[in-house]
């Protein structure tokens, strides 16, 4: 099991009537929170196709620009914030998104808990916090039982994309993601030019912040 230490902060801030009307009445049809167990989700959206998980979407516009540019994909945006689901939520709506859905919470309770073995063929984690105050390193997304809870949801030739500009944050993930021996590492270096570049990273570029994106690949048993 995850240890239940939470790796977000929990914000709080007044909802727009659009945000609310969103959440209370777009979210039964799109919010994976809301859905019965057992999780299903070759139900959920109808057929059989890649499914992808975003953990952290923030305002969901890396979830957004995928799903409407791979219609042949399936995506979940995941987050513990309501602003930006509600946005989410939106936009799904407005470009008529048939292949996103969102998951109003904690990822971390969808894989441990709710979604069976082997059924994402990638997990994307793109800047999450890097918590670097020492008393704090404990709130770290990327830990031992994370990354355990991820093999275990990832079909094998499953992808693991993790990005951040904290090079010591980096050096963590590499340290956590390289004990796991059914990952192999497939890139370690400057920005995959295929991610989306959020407005995040292009504030950090121009104060001399750059991206490190990490990937690795789950090998099939007789491989590891």
């Amino acid at each position: 099991m995850v240890e239940a230490i939470r790796s977000y902060h929990a914000r709080r801030g007044r909802l727009s009537d659009n945000q609310r009307w969103a959440l209370n009445t777009l979210a039964p049809q799109w919010d994976l929170a809301l859905f019965p167990d057992p999780l299903d989700l070759d139900v959920v959206y109808g057929r059989s196709a890649p499914k992808i998980l975003e953990i952290g979407s923030g305002l969901g516009d890396t979830a957004l620009q995928l799903a409407q540019e791979n219609p042949d994909r399936d995506y979940i945006a995941a987050d513990v914030h309501s602003k930006g689901i509600a946005r989410t939520l939106l936009l799904i709506a407005q470009r008529d998104l048939a292949n996103l859905r969102v998951l109003h919470g904690d990822a971390l309770d969808l894989i441990t808990r709710r979604l069976p073995a082997a059924c994402l063929s990638e997990v994307l984690v793109f800047f999450p916090d890097p918590w670097p105050k020492a008393r704090h390193n404990k709130r770290r997304l990327v830990r031992q039982q994370f990354v355990e809870a991820l093999v275990h949801v990832l079909q094998p030739g499953g992808t693991v994309h993790l990005a951040t500009d904290d090079p010591a944050y980096a050096h963590v993930m590499r340290e956590v993601l390289g004990r796991q021996s059914a990952l192999q590492k497939i890139h370690d270096g400057p920005r995959v030019p295929l991610r989306p570049r959020t407005k995040y990273e292009r504030a950090g570029e121009r104060h001399g912040r750059l991206a490190i994106d990490l990937m690795y690949r789950l090998q099939a048993p007789s491989e590891s």
